[in-house]
């Protein structure tokens, strides 16, 4: 994903924020579904930037909880 176009991985970015929010609000997220038509090296960047997002979100929530 290093030689991508710097917007593309902007958007890439930021859906993998917005499904990692989803997920923490509850809402389902199939990431195998959102991921399907990516490239192998697209998928494992993407999963990575998910799971980044979603644990600061889950950090977030139990933060917001106490």
């Amino acid at each position: 994903m290093n030689q991508q176009d710097p917007h593309a991985l902007k958007n890439f970015d930021f859906l993998a924020h917005s499904f990692a929010c989803m997920h923490a609000l509850g809402q389902p997220v199939d990431i195998d579904a959102v991921t399907g038509n990516m490239s192998d090296e697209q998928q494992v960047w993407f999963r990575e930037r998910y799971d980044h997002y979603r644990k600061q979100a889950e950090r977030a929530s139990v933060i917001a909880l106490r």
